[in-house]
């Protein structure tokens, strides 16, 4: 049976199409440039939060249930100052009710069993973000069958499709320096047949107004017919920028966000 060059799923859709690695990169599809085309980039300071860690926080005693609707306060918290990734920001902060309402709208589509609040806390929690970790203020309910479970209390503006962001999993360890952008992008391909030459792999950027994208691309997928052993290796990359990354995210050729610093 013919074996292919299996790269990350995203690669087959770049490199594929592009199989000459001398040959300008091409643009991530329309749905990639869909989900980051409005991202603002205009002043740090107005720059949502990107939060890559998987929503509602949960310890380990309250894993698989979900907070029950409670009678809460709707009262929001004063406005505070909070410095976020080395900036200092007013930011608004949202009521217990809000942010239960939220957690639970963010569990709708999982048959959860419910647990009943017996308490809120408005704490701070870490988080991870596509600048690093950061610690923001959160609201913690404490459940009745044991375990707590957290959400973000600063307002939703503050956040970009907060609950919805997933990272990749096939680029990471992002560091950024100017316009120089290194990463470790992971590979997987079958061994050449004897009398295949091994394709070359590219790590290849491409740069939008508000985003940049990042991965590989192939001179071939075609590895010959002969059974062949898989890798999957690791390799760091450094790209470098035409214009310094700035305000703008790092995703991957799929559009997920890419993580590190």
């Amino acid at each position: 049976m013919r074996r292919f060059l299996v790269l990350l799923a995203v690669v087959l859709g770049v490199g594929a199409c592009t199989p000459d690695p001398a040959a300008p990169p091409k643009a991530p599809g329309p749905k990639v440039a869909d989900l980051w085309r409005d991202f603002p980039v205009t002043s740090a300071l107005d720059r949502p939060l990107i939060v890559l860690d998987p929503l509602p926080l949960t310890d380990g005693a309250a894993r698989g249930r979900v907070p029950a609707a409670a009678a809460l306060s709707a009262a929001a918290p004063p406005s505070r100052q909070l410095t976020v990734q080395g900036l200092s920001r007013y930011v608004t902060l949202t009521s217990a009710r809000d942010a239960l309402a939220a957690i639970r709208a963010q569990t709708a589509h999982r048959a959860l069993p419910e647990a009943r609040v017996t308490g809120t806390e408005l704490t701070v929690s870490p988080f991870r973000t596509d600048r690093g970790p950061v610690e923001l203020p959160v609201w913690e309910f404490r459940l009745a069958e044991g375990g707590t479970v957290r959400w973000p209390a600063l307002a939703a503006g503050h956040f970009w499709q907060l609950g919805s962001i997933v990272p990749s999993t096939l680029v990471g360890d992002l560091s950024v320096d100017g316009r120089t952008v290194s990463a470790t992008f992971t590979v997987s391909w079958g061994m050449p047949c004897p009398g295949t030459a091994a394709p070359r792999i590219i790590p290849t950027v491409v740069e939008h107004p508000s985003f940049v994208s990042i991965g590989l691309k192939a001179s071939s997928t075609d590895m010959g017919d002969c059974d062949q052993r898989v890798a999957a290796p690791l390799t760091k990359a450094t790209l470098t920028l035409k214009e310094p990354l700035g305000n703008r995210v790092v995703v991957d050729f799929a559009g997920r966000v890419v993580p590190g610093y």
